[in-house]
């Protein structure tokens, strides 16, 4: 004897594959989904966005930035293999950044140099003091060629706490290097800057 609910009705007609009706699915809302985080942009703060800086992750380090065309790309670089590109490598403070948006990036802000010019040293010094400002203010960032530097506009309403991801520092860093570091002699960076590509 069949049990009547194990048996499935069998249409009449057959089901056109292609029909929108048959290939919509329900509401999303139902369905549970957790937001990955799987890229972290490398990247100065757009001059359009506010944003704020993570209160404690930070860190001082070396760069090597290679520019494109329009593109710049920015390696991090193993202490082993810094010497063989010294002269390209950068000093920048590595900060953690939220925009309004949400998305989060890191930003290798440079350092002054002591045997930096003037204006150089200017855009550097002034970066840093919008950064620290960042930490408790939504901020914008934008450079003032006239002044030398960059000037900082605070947000003027209410633009709440900025939600941090669930990522320590380490890991927002190793995604946002995924790639680009540089560790080892034969690396592609380090031969096209020695000329063998």
């Amino acid at each position: 004897m069949t049990d009547s609910s194990s048996l499935q009705a069998v249409p009449n007609e057959p089901v056109d594959p292609f029909d929108p009706e048959t290939l919509r699915i329900g509401s999303l809302a139902d369905v549970d989904v957790e937001r990955v985080l799987t890229a972290v942009p490398v990247r100065r703060p757009n001059r359009s966005e506010f944003f704020r800086v993570h209160p404690t992750f930070v860190t001082d380090t070396l760069v090597l930035e290679r520019e494109d065309g329009l593109d710049r790309e920015t390696y991090l670089v193993q202490r082993g293999v810094q010497d063989l590109v010294a002269h390209e490598l950068r000093p920048v403070r590595l900060f953690v950044c939220i925009n309004k948006r949400g998305t989060v990036f890191l930003w290798p802000a440079r350092l002054p140099r002591a045997d930096s010019n003037d204006s150089g040293r200017r855009w550097a010094e002034t970066a840093l003091l919008v950064a620290d400002q960042a930490r408790t203010l939504w901020v914008k960032m934008i450079g003032n060629r006239d002044l030398g530097g960059y000037e900082m506009f605070r947000a003027k309403g209410d633009l709440g706490e900025p939600v941090w991801p669930d990522k320590s520092f380490r890991d927002l860093i190793e995604i946002g290097f995924r790639g680009r570091l540089i560790d080892r002699e034969d690396h592609p960076v380090i031969r096209e800057l020695a000329g063998e590509l």
